[in-house]
This record gives structure tokens, sequence and C-alpha cells, in this order.
């Protein structure tokens, strides 16, 4: 009974990680739909990258696009690296 209340808790404590690593993602996109629209959008080097799965956010993090970005931009690449880790 104790190693089941023990692994109930260790669950619950997972889940709301998770829920919490997945709501700083969505924030961060948010915020990358924004900052990086130049970037992203028709015409930009990353336009041609599907949407999902940080494909965007991964072409406008190598160094080429980057150096091209605005420095909101660079701030929302650089947050997004950290939450990867």
């Amino acid at each position: 009974m104790r190693t089941l209340l023990g692994l109930l808790v260790s669950l619950l404590i997972c889940t709301s990680a998770f829920a919490a690593d997945e709501a700083a993602d969505k924030a961060n996109r948010a915020k990358f739909e924004k900052e990086c629209a130049a970037l992203i959008s028709a015409g930009g080097p990353c336009a041609d990258v599907a949407t999902g799965g940080g494909g965007r956010r991964g072409c406008v993090a190598k160094p080429e696009n980057l150096e091209k970005a605005s420095p909101a931009c660079k701030a929302v690449i650089e947050e997004w690296k950290a939450l990867k880790k």
C-alpha cells in the first residue's frame, strides 16, 4: 500500500512538471511567431519549414539565420534552447 501511494505521488509530480514544460514551450512558441516573423514568413529563410516539432525554431537557430534575426528573436531562440535541457 505504501509503495502504491509513493508511486501515485511521483506520478502526479511528473505529470505537473510535464504540464509546466508544455506551457513554457507553448508560450515560447507564441513569442517566436511574433518576434521571428521576418524569418518564417514568405520570403524568409525558414518559410518552407513545416510548423510544429521545433523545426522552424531549429531553422532560425542555425548560425546563418540567427545572425539575420532581431535581438528579440535571438532572445526567444536562447529561451527555447534552455527549455530543451
